[in-house]
């Protein structure tokens, strides 16, 4: 948000900044209001008043200017259908809403894609450990990280340690480290050999992983129907290895990564619709900002259904406001006095002084705001009316709190503006995301948490998938026992081979149990137990397992195996 204090002096008010000018010229865009206004109050003749359509009466304001004289502003009501467009019996599980998102075609694809890529390196560098995986086993390959995020480690070797305080004992059961790590090394999403070589037409910067972004964002935006209220916002991937398009944000808690744009849900955190910045694109027009082309790519699908659309300063203008109000869709954010088309008269140095003041300019529909609290805040919006005021709670010096007066614009934008944030804090709070050595890895990771969160999201809101207490009472789902709940269904009955097989029972029967010297030193498995490192010749002739004569090892283990056989 631009400080008022860096603008411009202010020379006085001139008469055209508050009255329409009938001779003014055409400006560049035009503002849509509401059928609740009628064209007498915004000021507009006649002439320029236009009939109704099936949304809502368009008003044409090109003429007008801004003006202090404000007008009531009632946006068109909201009657679309919202939350999830299907509905799973009270039978199926977590595994079954995430599938809606992660469907078993995108698995399938990726684990045909690994075994690919393994026998591509592997002819380059042999791999004998290697054999390709299957769809069960990288399913609870995924299904091991999932529980990961929820018990985090520093490293993922912990889980398999000898160490009784950190060891997770599932983990061996159901694959091996060596595995897990041979298909964390080769894990691969999509075949970039048919990518265009870099600087030709058609380069796709995204191709290593651009099969798994296409059907996350198809399934986010057709599995649920956004509610009227909605934010736009910027999300990031940490990443701070070397990337063409990695952003640096020093305003950001994650200050180096990968830029995301997000349309999310302020009332649940879910992610309607999301697009990963690349940079500079020599196919966007230059005349118009990057963040009124970003607004306007993720609101196509909400035109001409009355949402209203929260946002700030990055992306919020005069003339993205318009032209979205014109297509049925309401805006409110803060904006950046060094916008164009703003009114003049906002830009004043000390316009509000004192904690509360407020003052408001408006043009048609749209109206432009600034309220002082700690500092200027500056609005600007569609959906709310100028003619309102409410108050706020602000703490004082001396620990008091006082109804300071505001703007209703702003109870607005403070209750609506952090779906995205919401988002991040889902999703952020039970991170997957292991450290890699490629770019690609981290931005699959976000997509596969985004799959996540919004899976527990339409759980959390079915109908069918209610939880009750043993009272009857309705009790809230948790993130928590969702992962849990997943992990368990993604690794199912899976257990992965052994790297060593299980000795065989030795047979008690017949007199061949005799001390036997061999050429290849090995262990006392006996000494081993016991801590103690003891390298001996010596081997069972029909056990096969090497003992010690001196420490009586020999003797001691096959006492142990007569008096348990016996």
């Amino acid at each position: 948000m631009a400080d008022s204090e860096s603008e411009s002096d202010f020379l006085g008010f001139a008469t055209s900044d508050f009255q329409t000018d009938s001779d003014a010229k055409t400006d560049l865009y035009s503002d849509v209001s509401v059928s609740d206004v009628s064209s007498n109050d915004l000021g507009l003749s006649d002439e320029l008043s236009e009939s109704s359509d099936s949304n809502d009466a368009s008003v044409s304001d090109a003429g007008k200017q801004w003006t202090t004289d404000l007008t009531s502003v009632t946006p068109a009501s909201f009657s679309e259908t919202t939350g999830a467009t299907f509905q799973l019996p009270t039978t199926g599980g977590e595994l079954d809403f995430f599938e809606r998102f992660f469907p078993a075609t995108l698995l399938t694809e990726i684990v045909a894609e690994t075994n690919r890529y393994a026998a591509e390196c592997i002819t380059k560098k042999p791999d004998p450990s290697w054999r390709p995986t299957e769809t069960k086993e990288f399913q609870a390959f995924l299904g091991l990280h999932l529980i990961l995020s929820v018990v985090p480690m520093p490293s993922h070797k912990l889980a398999w340690t000898k160490n009784c305080f950190f060891r997770h004992p599932s983990f061996g059961e159901i694959m091996t480290r060596e595995r897990f790590e041979k298909l964390l090394k080769y894990m691969h999403v999509h075949d970039a050999r048919q990518n265009p070589a870099r600087g030709t037409p058609g380069h796709d910067r995204l191709c290593l992983v651009r099969s798994v972004i296409d059907t996350v964002n198809n399934g986010c935006i057709g599995n649920y129907l956004p509610n009227k209220q909605v934010s736009v916002d910027e999300a990031m991937i940490a990443y701070k290895g070397r990337l063409s398009f990695k952003q640096y944000l020093p305003a950001k808690p994650t200050k180096f990564g990968v830029k995301v744009w997000v349309r999310a849900d302020p009332s649940n955190g879910y992610v309607n619709e999301f697009d990963i910045y690349t940079g500079k694109s020599s196919q966007e027009p230059a005349e118009s900002l990057l963040g009124e082309r970003v607004v306007k790519k993720l609101r196509q699908r909400l035109y001409g259904k009355n949402h209203h659309v929260y946002m700030d300063n990055y992306f919020s203008s005069p003339k993205l406001f318009a032209d979205l109000l014109h297509n049925g869709v309401y805006c409110c954010g803060t904006v950046r006095l060094n916008r164009k088309d703003m009114p003049p008269a906002i830009q004043r140095k000390q316009l509000v002084r004192k904690q509360g003041d407020f003052a408001i300019f408006q043009k048609g529909a749209l109206t432009a705001t600034a309220w002082k609290n700690k500092k200027q805040v500056n609005f600007l919006a569609t959906n709310c009316d100028p003619t309102e005021v409410d108050t706020v709670q602000r703490r004082q010096k001396d620990g008091s709190s006082v109804d300071t007066v505001c703007p209703v614009v702003c109870k607005q934008y403070s209750a609506h503006m952090f779906g995205v944030d919401r988002a991040d804090q889902m999703r952020m709070q039970y991170s997957t995301c292991r450290k890699a050595v490629k770019w690609w890895k981290y931005i699959f990771w976000f997509l596969f948490d985004v799959c996540v969160c919004n899976a527990f999201v339409c759980m959390r809101e079915s109908p069918n998938h209610k939880l009750t207490t043993r009272m009857g009472k309705l009790k809230p789902r948790t993130q928590t026992d969702f992962r849990m709940k997943l992990s368990e269904q993604m690794i199912g009955s899976f257990r992965g081979r052994r790297k060593r097989k299980s000795l065989p029972t030795p047979d008690l029967a017949g007199f061949a149990h005799w001390p036997v010297k061999v050429s290849k030193r090995g262990r006392c498995k006996r000494c081993y137990d016991q801590k103690h490192r003891h390298e001996v010749t010596m081997k069972c002739e029909q056990c096969q397992i090497y003992r010690c004569i001196d420490n009586d090892c020999f003797k001691k283990h096959h006492t142990e195996l007569l008096s348990t056989a016996v």
